[in-house]
Order: C-alpha cells, then sequence, then structure tokens
C-alpha cells in the first residue's frame, strides 16, 4: 500500500504528547516529512494542534479513541479517524484499520492477506476496549485469542516488541499459535499465579461515598484490576507500579474523570490511567529505614534497661521494709 514511504517511528508515554511534539517541530529537518500520524492518544494543548495545522495544513491525522479527550478532537474532527462501525468499541489500531481500508491502494492487498491482518486487528481491539471479557456476543475462541495474544505481547521486553509483531503477522494468528503452544500454556500458568499471590495484598479505602481497592503490580495489570473487583466489593480498582495507575471500573464510577482530577491522566469511563507523584518503592524503602531506626532506638534502651537491672543489687530490688528485717537477721545495718 505504501510503496517507496519511508516511516519514521517515535513512541511516546503517556502524558508527554505535547512535549514530545513540541520538541520534533523544532528539528531542522522537519521539513522532509510530508505526513503527520498520531496514535493512541491526543494532543492536549491547543497549540498543539495549531503547529499540525501550520507545518502539515491537511497532512495530519489523529488515530485516537480515548473518551477523555474527545472533545478536544471536535473542533479537528476532520483531521481526527472515526470508526467505521459506530457500534463497535474502537481501538487506536482499528482506527488505522479501518482508515487503510479507505485508501485506494488497500485493494492491493490480497485477499487473504486482508483476511490474516483483519483477525490481528480484531483480537487488538477486543483485548484494548476489554470487549473480550464484556461482549456477550463474542465467541469463547475469539476471546481467548485476544488474551494469548496479548500476554505473548508482554512477554517479550519492549525492544523485541516490533519483533514479535512483525512475526505474528508474518505467519499470522493460527500458524504462531500452534508453534508456541507451550509458551502460552505456561504464561497462563504463570498469570494464575501472578494474580493469586498479589491479590492477598489488597488495601481498601473510602472517599466521597466511594470505595476503591488498591493493589501494587508491575504485571497483568488489568487482569489484576478485574479480578480485584470480582473478588471485592469495591466502585474501582487502583492498580498501582513505581510511577504510574491503571484504574478500572464496575460501572459505578467514571475512572477517566477520576484519573483527571487525581493523576494527571484520563481513559475511557471503565478504564483509564495516571501518573504517580510519589514512588512508591521510594516511599516503602523509607518506611523500611524509619523502622529500622526506630527499632533501633528501642533496642538500645532495652538493652540499656538490662544492663542497669544486672547492675542492680538485691536490696535495690527489695522494698525498705523487708531489706530492713533481712539487714536485722544477718547482723547488719541498715
Amino acid at each position: 500500500m505504501f510503496k517507496g514511504v519511508e516511516f519514521d517511528l517515535t513512541t511516546c508515554s503517556a502524558g508527554n504528547l505535547d512535549r514530545e511534539l513540541e520538541h520534533w517541530f523544532k528539528q531542522p529537518d522537519i521539513s522532509r516529512y510530508t505526513d503527520v500520524y498520531i496514535m493512541d492518544m491526543t494532543p492536549d494543548s491547543d497549540y498543539s494542534f495549531k503547529l499540525l495545522e501550520q507545518k502539515f495544513a491537511n497532512h495530519w491525522l489523529i488515530f485516537d479513541h480515548h473518551e477523555s479527550e474527545a472533545k478536544l478532537r471536535q473542533e479537528y474532527s476532520q483531521n481526527c479517524v472515526s470508526p467505521t462501525d459506530e457500534g463497535v468499541n474502537p481501538s487506536a489500531c482499528s482506527l488505522v484499520w479501518d482508515w487503510m481500508e479507505r485508501q485506494n491502494n488497500f485493494n492491493l492487498v490480497p485477499q487473504d492477506r486482508q483476511a490474516d491482518l483483519k483477525e490481528l486487528v480484531e483480537m487488538i481491539r477486543a483485548y484494548d476496549t476489554w470487549d473480550f471479557q464484556n461482549d456477550p456476543l463474542m465467541s469463547f475462541e475469539a476471546k481467548k485469542a485476544a488474551d494469548e495474544l496479548n500476554q505473548l505481547f508482554w512477554f517479550f521486553p519492549l525492544s523485541k516488541s516490533k519483533k514479535f509483531v512483525d512475526s505474528v503477522f508474518a505467519s499470522g494468528w493460527q500458524d504462531y499459535r500452534q508453534e508456541h503452544e507451550l509458551l502460552v500454556s505456561t504464561l497462563e500458568g504463570r498469570r494464575q499465579r501472578y494474580l493469586d499471590k498479589h491479590l492477598k495484598d489488597v488495601e481498601e479505602f473510602s472517599l466521597n461515598g466511594r470505595t476503591f481497592g488498591v493493589v501494587y503490580a508491575s504485571d497483568y495489570k488489568s487482569e489484576i484490576a478485574h479480578e480485584l473487583m470480582k473478588r471485592f466489593d469495591v466502585d474501582a480498582a487502583l492498580v498501582i507500579d513505581s510511577h504510574s495507575v491503571s484504574l478500572r471500573s464496575n460501572g459505578r464510577l467514571d475512572v477517566a474523570k477520576f484519573a483527571q482530577d487525581y493523576f494527571n491522566g484520563g481513559g475511557h469511563a471503565d478504564s483509564a490511567g495516571g501518573r504517580l507523584e510519589v514512588e512508591p518503592l521510594k516511599a516503602a524503602e523509607k518506611e523500611v529505614i524509619n523502622f529500622v531506626k526506630q527499632q533501633a532506638k528501642i533496642n538500645a534502651k532495652m538493652a540499656q534497661q538490662k544492663k542497669d537491672e544486672a547492675n542492680s543489687s538485691l536490696g535495690d530490688a527489695l522494698d525498705p521494709e523487708m531489706a530492713a528485717k533481712l539487714a536485722a537477721l544477718f547482723g547488719q545495718d541498715k
């Protein structure tokens, strides 16, 4: 479809898009780029939108599905890709696919190749929107495939993500799944053990009439959050790691707004994320240090008490009346 076109890919973490764009616009060779595509996030600053329009006119597109930024995209709706089927929850991946299907060169892709790619796009969309858990009309096989693809993706380090995706897209899901059957089953067992272990340490709290469950976990965040809400009667789950928080809700609380209000984040009403101002690991380390120092003071005090008791005489331990009787008995003065 894009013969002769060179793509320059830059990844960007949540909350940093405007800063990344500002730096990118200042490149001396920016004129060599003809088009800009932004996937899975929306600029937070109107200034970023104006720069995109100023420098690239109508040659920029945003493929984003997050509800918290929907209003920002309305003013530039012509540059923001909408899903082909409004009845299906879109992901950034499915929005890109919808756009590609409308391009003239899409017909150059063989029919069997289109089918393989569409299957993978649907698996990614199903997991990203959590439809693989919530859509009652989705088949068990489709849900299982979406779950397994996601597990495999996060098994590999991020530096190997592109290689993994290229491999799956090159062979198709069915062949790749069959070839890696042992790895898939092993990952499923590891995940279940991970969930059971971490969900033993859930802390609950209430705020403004809402209940929350909080747990620390660096992996399987979505799975842990949803399992937490199954096992505990809370309105929302907060899964934290060293610098971020993932929020999930069962419909009782708009976690996108909650993430925006408390964690400078956003997302969907039932699925959102944000940044932590505090670093939990460092906070825990400081608590351990304070505990050790406090315990050291207690230990020193107890050691001094034992020393004082060892140095005291029998007479010091007796009350005066008993000491006088013993002194008289042995012919000693008090």
